[in-house]
């Protein structure tokens, strides 16, 4: 234990992970903050593993994806793993929100930990919107069109905004290379605020469901709260394994199969799941 303290980067970790004390009496539902941190690392691996085969054109990228899950070693794994952490990377969020909410985590002096995840939150949803659109099905290029046509609504300068992220007058070549581009820039960007995130909560220490300062009655993270997270990490690797080996496609939307056919619209037009709230409000 001596070389964590004495290390000047294993003495920084040592301060967040090890001797950082936490309040006794926060329940499991502040474990959804380490289980944001493995979502984000994993999009991030499994993100890293699916650009080595990816083509970010109109005539490639359905078949390159296609490419992935049958002729990769183990690419399915990686693209449906991928693909369903990005559902619970939403769930764990609203749920991270939800409990911030509810116990009144966002008061001072938490309010820059707060802003920050407010600022998190809306780049995670146009990460993940430029992601769906990458597979570049029925599904991806209508969304597409459909969700930047909201641009459009903007005073003056909508229509033209609009062309000017699609790249010309339809989704095409220059929309997929944009979002292929940014949807690889942006996780990184993620990784960054979400270390601002933690840095910000450290100064004042976490909450509690009491919402009253609990200094006199404090835990070391580490062993107590380290194997609360992982035992919800367990049960989260079990029903992911279940799901991506099971149920890969429980989340996701059949039409997707379909290669984009510009000439051609979907009965029906909708976005993923945790895009809906979204979507509704900006109506």
């Amino acid at each position: 234990m001596r070389i964590l303290k004495q290390n000047p980067l294993l003495r920084l970790l040592n301060s967040y992970l090890v001797d950082s004390p936490q309040p006794s009496n926060i329940s499991y539902m502040w474990n959804f903050g380490s289980l944001l941190a493995l979502c984000l690392g994993i999009q991030i691996v499994t993100g890293i593993f699916l650009v080595m085969h990816y083509a970010p054109t109109v005539e490639l990228a359905f078949n390159s994806v296609e490419h992935i899950m049958r002729e990769v070693n183990y690419g399915w794994l990686i693209r449906y793993t991928h693909a369903n952490v990005a559902s619970f990377f939403f769930i764990f969020v609203y749920a991270h929100i939800g409990r911030g909410l509810y116990y009144n985590s966002y008061r001072s002096p938490r309010v820059a930990p707060w802003s920050i995840g407010v600022i998190i939150l809306v780049l995670m949803m146009a990460t993940a919107f430029l992601g769906y659109v990458l597979p570049y099905g029925q599904m991806s290029l209508w969304g597409a069109t459909v969700i930047t046509n909201l641009l459009s609504a903007i005073p003056w300068i909508g229509v033209d905004f609009v062309e000017f992220v699609w790249g010309g007058f339809a989704v095409g070549n220059a929309t997929l290379n944009r979002f292929f581009s940014l949807h690889y820039l942006l996780p990184f960007v993620l990784a960054a605020l979400a270390i601002i995130h933690m840095l910000t909560l450290h100064e004042h220490g976490s909450s509690n469901p009491l919402g009253i300062s609990s200094n006199l009655d404090k835990t070391a993270m580490h062993p107590y709260f380290i194997f609360k997270d992982l035992v919800t990490i367990y049960l989260f690797f079990l029903v992911l394994a279940i799901i991506v080996t099971q149920y890969p496609n429980l989340l996701g939307h059949s039409d997707n199969y379909i290669p984009a056919n510009p000439m051609s619209t979907p009965a029906s037009i909708v976005p993923e799941w945790y895009k809906i709230g979204v979507i509704l409000k900006l109506c």
